[in-house]
């Protein structure tokens, strides 16, 4: 995460393992996302996460971020033209 958004990124204050549920831990996707909805940089995050992961399917994303769950994410990367 670049420097302006780990500053600025609620999450930043909260238990990191929130954002990293194990499988089947919907509540805290649920939660981890409710945080990201309410953060300054959430569009920047989810910018950067998608960059970072290029052209990975959801079996190779890890955590919300971005306010996005894995599986959120490929399909926006998806939309966006990188085919996974």
């Amino acid at each position: 995460m670049n420097k302006h958004i780990a500053e600025e990124a609620i999450c930043a204050q909260t238990d990191p393992e929130l954002f990293f549920p194990d499988k089947g831990q919907s509540d805290k996707t649920r939660a981890a996302i409710a945080i990201c909805m309410g953060c300054p940089v959430r569009r920047a995050c989810l910018d950067e996460a998608l960059a970072l992961e290029g052209t990975v399917g959801a079996s190779h994303r890890f955590g919300v971020l971005g306010g996005c769950s894995p599986r959120q994410r490929t399909r926006i990367a998806q939309r966006k033209g990188l085919k996974p």
